[in-house]
């Protein structure tokens, strides 16, 4: 019995885990440099009244060996649009920011802008 009970432990210990990894996995972001010319601007609140600035960005992509072009979001929130209140579309956007991958799709946070 207290042999069955111990295995039931490291099994559940396992499980846990395991579990943990993945979710840490999920947060995981990485800063990058990205410089990329604006090719769209949306500035409006959030529900609860934050400002928040979305630039959607041409980025090169490829895949099975054809080359694209597929517009990637980087997103400005609360006191950072503050900062980037001067670029209009055609601007190139110069930023450190945080670079997620959510089911293949990319996005960016900025975190500081470049002059």
């Amino acid at each position: 019995m207290k042999y069955r009970t111990a295995l039931n432990i490291i099994a559940s210990l396992a499980v846990i885990l395991i579990l943990s990894l993945g979710f840490a996995a999920f947060a995981h972001a990485d800063d990058v440099e990205l410089k990329a010319t604006v090719s769209s601007i949306t500035e409006a609140l959030d529900k609860n009244g934050n400002p928040y600035v979305r630039f959607i960005v041409d980025e090169a992509k490829s895949l099975n060996g054809i080359e694209y072009m597929a517009g990637t979001p980087v997103m400005a929130f609360r006191d950072m649009t503050k900062n980037v209140k001067e670029i209009k579309v055609g601007n190139v956007l110069h930023v450190i920011a945080a670079k997620r991958s959510y089911q293949g799709r990319i996005s960016y946070t900025i975190l500081k802008v470049i002059e």
